[in-house]
């Protein structure tokens, strides 16, 4: 006796793995090459250009012109290169010129990863983002560009008083545009920066980020008396010296703030 034949599924069997998007890769077209110079025009939210490097560029390509590409969009916005056109641009030299669908962020990227772009280069570029989209308001970035100008510090001390975060993330998130001041630490960094200029004329090492990092830790100790601290250093300046590290400039300055005084008090150290 023969087994009787099983149905036949008609149904189509669904494939039950998802298949993964992959990214339209960039288009770029074919290099091209003109002398025509107003076709071109500077990208907005670029980081500026460094006069200093145009100069060493156009001192470079007078002696030895070997053309590199520079990179525009459709609307020739150039994302990468403005260096090189303006030096090409001053020698009378072709353009060699690649158009591409890159963005800025893109390029931004690239330039990140080969350490072309400095922090000031990010800097300028997310500000003048910040400007185009809302004219009116003043972006974190700006805030930041303000608090700089104006207090003198390096970026490292600045991001460490506007953001109140001793880590290197934060390199991070100011690099990818993610870089937010927290409510109320403006006007907190800007005090602390007035107290800390007013040390200038007593210790010219006052912008030491050490010293600094010393000073946000006393400052948010409730047993410091700036005005106390202030009146002891007009005295005896001389107690206040350079010293390696942020724990042994507390040291320092609590040996001075406790200078001549019966009541000694022992500051937290910033581990403590």
């Amino acid at each position: 006796m023969t087994k009787p034949k099983k149905p036949k599924n008609t149904k189509k069997q669904k494939n039950t793995k998802k298949q993964k998007k992959t990214e339209a890769p960039k288009k770029t077209e074919a290099p091209k090459k003109t002398k025509d110079y107003s076709m071109f025009k500077l990208k907005y939210g670029n980081r500026p250009v460094d006069q200093v490097h145009v100069n060493r560029l156009i001192t470079s390509m007078s002696e030895v012109y070997i053309p590199q590409p520079i990179y525009v969009n459709q609307k020739h916005e150039i994302t990468d290169g403005q260096h090189r056109f303006q030096a090409a641009k001053a020698l009378g030299l072709a353009i060699t010129y690649m158009v591409t669908d890159h963005s800025l962020e893109d390029i931004r990227r690239m330039n990140q990863n080969a350490k072309n772009w400095t922090f000031d280069d990010f800097l300028e570029s997310y500000v003048n983002i910040e400007k185009r989209r809302n004219p009116e308001e003043v972006g974190h970035y700006s805030t930041y560009k303000h608090f700089k100008r104006t207090s003198k510090f390096s970026n490292s001390v600045c991001l460490i008083m506007l953001i109140g975060d001793r880590t290197n993330k934060v390199i991070n998130l100011f690099k990818t545009g993610k870089f937010i001041i927290p409510p109320g630490n403006f006007n907190k960094a800007k005090n602390y920066s007035s107290m800390i200029h007013e040390i200038a004329p007593y210790y010219e090492g006052y912008k030491r980020r050490s010293f600094i990092m010393a000073m946000l830790t006393l400052f948010d100790d409730e047993l410091f008396d700036f005005k106390r601290f202030m009146k002891k250093l007009s005295i005896n300046r001389n107690k206040l010296y350079h010293c390696t590290n942020q724990t042994d400039y507390v040291d320092t300055i609590e040996r001075l703030y406790n200078w001549g005084s019966q009541n000694k008090v022992k500051f937290r150290r910033h581990n403590d």
